[in-house]
């Protein structure tokens, strides 16, 4: 359940007076543009284009998800003194809503001086399943959201709007060379049917001809019932899969009794939705990824 306890919408307007009222910042001519991302994806894309041109900063984090959120004054402060606020989108930041709202709220009565904020909507453009907010698992989708990303810095920044197109571009060349990269090795396996810990790859399985047959856990709300891990149990036995996948900091029972019956290996895969991200982090934890399923369907047709 999404929730913003700590936090309500009265307090979120004083806490925002009280920032600007005791730490308004002197303006400065050499000023980098202030970035804050949502998510580790998010953060590597955005850290490609602008390379030392702005500060950028990730809201959560390492360890923290983005399903649950419950905003710290801290967290307040970071968008209070943000000139591009950078979402996913599809609802996953729902717990930012009220925030931002408060934002520009305070922004528009003329009380801090700050200009609007912006924010960046990086789903805009992308097809989505079934309101499915793991967008950046396909870098099809990823190469739409630095796009979008690229758009908004040189509204928001256009004495460097040259570079930040150059960066963009690069960026975009290299994750379509992943793209390919993934395609051609996926091509090859015979094993591409896959059973899930939540159903985050539904993206990345349309694009590259995978089949995410099952998921042990639908939402993150609500546990599986025994007639859904008795559905799960039953599709792997009829497609003949031999591994199943986790995921990092997750340790559940139910996983661990499924592969024990079953005599399933089971491994890792990564929704990149908690890190501690760097510019490259985006194409390394997704080659990690394709290792992983590399390694867990292969095994299946031996």
């Amino acid at each position: 359940m999404i929730t913003f306890n700590r936090l309500t919408a009265p307090a979120v307007l004083l806490l925002f007076f009280s920032v600007f009222a005791c730490n308004r910042p002197v303006p400065r001519a050499d000023a980098k543009l202030k970035v804050l991302t949502t998510i580790p994806p998010l953060y590597s894309f955005t850290k490609n284009i602008t390379g030392d041109l702005a500060n950028v900063e990730n809201l959560l984090p390492s360890g923290a998800g983005p399903h649950e959120r419950s905003l710290s004054p801290e967290d307040v402060k970071k968008v209070a003194e943000a000139r591009i606020l950078i979402i996913n989108g599809v609802n996953l930041e729902a717990w930012l809503q009220k925030l931002t709202s408060s934002v520009e709220e305070i922004r528009e009565s003329g009380h801090t001086g700050k200009e609007k904020l912006i924010v960046v909507d990086t789903s805009i453009g992308v097809g989505i399943i079934n309101n499915d907010p793991h967008i950046w698992l396909s870098p099809k989708n990823a190469i739409i959201q630095v796009k979008n990303i690229r758009d908004a810095l040189v509204k928001a920044d256009p004495g460097n709007s040259e570079l930040y197109v150059k960066n963009a571009a690069e960026y975009i060349r290299r994750l379509e060379d992943l793209d390919r990269e993934i395609k051609d090795e996926i091509r090859t396996w015979k094993s591409k049917r896959f059973v899930a810990f939540h159903p985050a790859f539904k993206y990345f399985a349309k694009d590259y001809g995978l089949k995410q047959a099952a998921v042990i856990r639908e939402t993150h709300e609500i546990g599986p019932s025994p007639g859904h891990i008795a559905d799960v149990i039953e599709t792997i036995k009829s497609n003949g899969i031999k591994a199943i996948f986790t995921e990092p900091q997750i340790s559940h029972k139910i996983v661990k009794s499924i592969a024990d019956d079953l005599d399933l290996e089971v491994y890792s895969l990564d929704t990149l939705e908690t890190g501690s991200p760097y510019k490259e982090w985006y194409e390394d934890k997704m080659r990690s990824n394709l290792a992983v399923l590399k390694k867990a369907l292969n095994r299946e047709t031996e």
